[in-house]
């Protein structure tokens, strides 16, 4: 395996972005977002400052190749982000907004008592061919020393309930199960997580 190159992510990595998101939850996604997540997520992404914005995102490479990505989100402003990601998808959803929105929110809860003073990792994801090669733990790593670096004492994520080869890739990069989340129910399914945290601090 070639050397693994992790770079912040450009406006122009929106298809990638597209199809990776999709990797790390396609029960939930489609939905969240119907159909055609893939082309929402890849409407979405080029604009800044909202959850699925390029300016959160960093992508692994391999010889100039996309092989996968994670986002890092450094202070949570649920509020603005929330209005800010809601005016896009007026823009791109129209008249099938309203609908949409309301799972949308539901799946914006996740994330509503991260404290500000951590910062919140999402949607890691590697193609499934370059599963196993430590593409992961390079994303996590990265991401990680860039919290650390704006003064962040730990990071945070959610990783479903039912998952379990995720769940142990967490534990063994040293990320904790702090509690379960409340579980979300999005056309009559239900949806649970854990919450995982890791300090960062030396």
């Amino acid at each position: 395996m070639q050397n693994i190159l992790v770079r912040k992510g450009r406006p122009e990595d929106a298809h990638h972005f597209s199809e990776l998101v999709t990797l790390t939850s396609p029960a939930i996604f489609p939905i969240v977002f119907g159909s055609t997540v893939k082309k929402m997520m890849k409407n979405l992404f080029p604009h800044k400052r909202h959850y699925y914005s390029f300016d959160r995102s960093f992508f692994a490479e391999i010889d100039g190749k996309i092989v996968g990505m994670a986002q890092l989100h450094k202070l949570i402003t649920r509020k603005g982000q929330t209005a800010r990601l809601s005016l896009l998808l007026l823009k791109y959803f129209k008249w099938r907004l309203p609908a949409k929105a309301v799972n949308l929110l539901k799946f914006d809860r996740l994330i509503k008592f991260v404290a500000r003073e951590d910062c919140y990792i999402s949607n890691v994801a590697v193609y499934p061919e370059f599963r196993s090669f430590g593409i992961g733990t390079k994303l996590l790593a990265a991401i990680e020393e860039e919290a650390k670096n704006i003064g962040k004492k730990r990071v945070v994520l959610h990783a479903e309930t039912h998952n379990a080869r995720a769940i142990s890739f967490y534990e063994r990069l040293g990320y904790k199960i702090e509690s379960r989340s409340s579980a979300l129910k999005i056309k009559n399914r239900l949806f649970e997580s854990f919450t995982m945290a890791k300090s960062v601090t030396p």
